[in-house]
């Protein structure tokens, strides 16, 4: 009987070790070149079992910084592999994510692929279609929960331009009462984002205030709208000089007045993470402003939509998926991050002011 010993190799440079040992033959081109993806800044992990011979089986994950998550990207099993040799990678992968304090795994799934065996014995269970995902429609989702975290998977949709994050995320977080929204129809969605987007932009950006009147225009009074901004003057205007500042600025005060006609609330204390944990948890959504530096190493403003929290642990939906370093709408639906990173997340700007709106059930 051979002997096999588990192995983990962690990083980009180690997991093309694995391949060079002889893993990527055994792959074949196609298959390889999954593997060989950069996702250098994205935790990549090869996690393999060894037999005299060579390379019996390897699981390929990733992760995005800044999250509790981990991703099994693929799975190969040789013909000649133990019968457990699969579990035993599983049991691994989840051993590893719980190590590093993930509150979740998941498994991404090609078109047509079947649900692997494993995946069952495991307890992965599948996750809800996406409306739109940015080419990765096709691609089918598991997810493990870690930790206990009881909740109603809301829909995803992942944005098609560059700057239309606030729109999706607001859009997302309106499913939840009932509002018209995203309907897994290309044409018609594509143009209910930009719609939104542009009612509530402040060219390109769309700023908390301006966006939540947005918000709660659209919901009208299936939901009530607050927003926490420590900043009293305009934001996200750092980029802009002169007349480009000025009328950006005139949006902003005219939101500021339409918010109040609303009775749209803005508390200008700056917010901890941990209350908007607590409120999350017991029922509101918030749609965040954050700098995507501690996730994607390239500082931006960004939306994402927490709507589920348990402990130190918060949901999100990011409408941004980083395709390039082959993210699909599986890394970005009900992604799990601790409220540590959110404190370093939901801060933009040389002053790092936050922003934060809230929905809940009237």
């Amino acid at each position: 009987m051979q002997s096999i010993e588990p192995a983990l190799a962690e990083g980009a440079d180690a997991v093309a070790a694995v391949l060079a040992r002889g893993l990527a033959d055994a792959l074949g081109p196609e298959r390889a070149a999954l593997w060989r993806v950069e996702r250098s800044g994205y935790r990549p992990s090869a996690h393999t079992l060894d037999g005299s011979d060579g390379i019996l089986a390897a699981v390929l994950t990733s992760g995005r910084p800044a999250t509790a998550a981990t991703k099994i990207v693929d799975l190969w099993v040789a013909p000649d592999a133990p019968g457990d040799a699969a579990d035993r990678l599983i049991d691994g992968v989840l051993a590893r994510a719980s190590e590093r304090g993930d509150a979740a795994v998941k498994w991404e799934l090609p078109e047509g692929a079947a649900v692997p065996e494993s995946a069952v014995i495991h307890g992965f269970a599948p996750m809800r279609k996406p409306w739109g995902a940015v080419g990765t429609e096709a691609t089918r989702g598991l997810v493990r929960w870690l930790v206990s975290m009881p909740h109603e998977e809301p829909g995803y949709y992942g944005q098609t331009t560059l700057f239309t994050c606030g729109a999706v995320a607001g859009l997302i977080a309106t499913e939840r009462y009932g509002t018209p929204g995203f309907a897994g129809q290309n044409a018609p969605d594509r143009d209910l984002e930009i719609e939104f987007w542009r009612r509530a932009s402040n060219y390109p950006a769309c700023e908390p205030i301006g966006l939540a009147v947005t918000v709660q225009e659209h919901l009208g009074s299936r939901a009530a709208v607050k927003v926490a901004l420590d900043h009293a003057g305009p934001v996200l205007l750092e980029d802009f000089t002169g007349f480009d500042y000025d009328f950006r600025a005139e949006l902003q005060r005219e939101s500021r007045k339409r918010a109040a006609d609303l009775g749209i609330s803005v508390d200008g204390s700056r917010i901890p993470m941990t209350e908007v944990a607590a409120r999350v948890a017991a029922g509101d959504q918030a749609l965040l402003l954050i700098d995507e530096a501690p996730m994607h190493a390239d500082p931006g403003p960004h939306w994402i939509v927490a709507h589920a929290a348990a402990g130190p642990y918060v949901v999100v939906e990011d409408p941004w998926v980083n395709r390039a370093t082959g993210e699909t709408w599986v890394d970005t639906h009900e992604l799990p991050i601790h409220v540590d990173d959110l404190e370093r997340l939901v801060a933009w700007g040389p002053e790092g002011y936050r922003g934060v709106i809230f929905l809940s059930t009237p």
